[in-house]
């Protein structure tokens, strides 16, 4: 099983609910404010790409631009006397400057000189239009709205073209993992190889149980850690609400290569739950078993742990509810609870979200 890392992170959300973008590399250098005729063009840049936001914005927000940034700030929320920031966009070379955070891929720039940036959407991470309403005024979120157009203007400064969504979405990214794993379904291979090859044994266990097994083996992409990023699943597709949604192997991208993050069993399953988490349901014999919650780190196949309960009567046959807030390396800080607490837990999280698999005879 994997090791995961000990580091807690909160639950990262895309919302402008929240105080400062990470983008922020090197002072601000630049001001630039969205103003002219209506009838020409603004262009922002710095010294890797320039955007040109819509004509119907000018006149309502401000820019700071750095090296390789340029953050948006809305005028009247400004003037109100709160900080104001819409967005940034974002150029990094190396996929680790920017993972983690507030951070969005979008796209990829190619430079003529050969050199390739990530292409990201920073935002902030507290209220930037006050804190005394909980709705986004009218011109904010007007422009809030539109910050993929914008970021679809992201020029390089001799001309290079974004290519939206490339190094983002899992139809461009997992093509050789995909027919690896069709290979393995179409061919006889023991739980042994299988778990040498870094893939779930239970491929063939669903093979020895059924004939028309490649139906029943599914993958999709999703982006379970909320950074722009899909996520490539694979899982069971089933009609028995107990193996819905359940995830067999995931990858994930590291520094823009395909990764391996997980294989998961029939005793020991793994799950996408709502707000960018995946849940681990586990058991360990007739009279013990448990949840672990966990985040998956951007840019890496480390899981950070969230939250932990297990049901261990062999410890404790009288009182075998436990509860664990904090992990270090493979051990889980285990404190006793309250079999209500248990209850409460587990319940929040056992409706996990619904993956719709597709079957790997689609790839046929």
């Amino acid at each position: 099983m994997k090791k995961f890392s000990n580091i807690m992170l909160l639950v990262l959300t895309l919302s402008v609910v929240t105080i400062f973008t990470a983008c922020t590399t090197n002072t601000k250098t630049e001001q630039n404010a969205g103003s002219g005729d209506s009838a020409s063009k603004v262009v922002l840049s710095n010294k890797v790409f320039s955007i040109s936001p819509d004509s119907k914005f000018d006149n309502q927000y401000t820019t700071k631009v750095s090296d390789t940034y340029i953050e948006l700030y809305d005028n009247e929320s400004v003037e109100k006397g709160n900080p104001g920031l819409l967005f940034a966009i974002c150029a990094f070379e190396n996929p680790k400057d920017w993972a983690g955070g507030p951070h969005e891929k979008y796209g990829e720039l190619k430079l003529n000189d050969g050199k390739l940036y990530d292409i990201i959407i920073g935002y902030p991470t507290e209220s930037q239009f006050g804190f005394d309403s909980s709705d986004m005024p009218a011109k904010y979120k007007a422009m809030y709205d539109a910050r993929f157009d914008i970021a679809k203007t992201v020029t390089g400064l001799n001309g290079e073209k974004i290519d939206v969504g490339a190094g983002a979405k899992g139809e461009n990214l997992y093509k050789d993992i995909l027919n690896n794993h069709l290979d393995v379904l179409k061919n006889d291979v023991d739980s042994n190889e299988l778990e040498s090859k870094n893939m779930s044994p239970m491929y063939n266990e669903i093979k020895t149980a059924s004939d028309n097994y490649i139906d029943q083996v599914g993958y999709v992409y999703y982006d379970v850690n909320v950074d722009g990023i899909d996520e490539l699943l694979i899982g069971e597709i089933s009609d028995d609400a107990n193996y819905a949604g359940i995830i067999y192997d995931m990858y994930t991208m590291v520094d823009r290569k395909p990764a391996h993050v997980v294989s998961g069993w029939d005793r020991n399953r793994y799950y996408v739950s709502k707000g960018g988490m995946i849940e681990n349901e586990y058991s360990d014999g007739a009279d013990s078993s448990g949840l672990s919650v966990y985040i998956l780190e951007s840019n890496s196949t480390d899981f950070t742990f969230q939250l932990g309960v297990k049901y261990d009567g062999y410890t404790d046959e009288k009182n075998p509810w436990f509860v664990a807030h904090t992990k270090e390396g493979d051990d889980y800080k285990w404190e006793k609870t309250t079999e209500d607490e248990y209850n409460e837990i587990t319940k929040r999280f056992e409706n996990h979200v619904k993956l719709n698999y597709i079957p790997f005879s689609s790839l046929k």
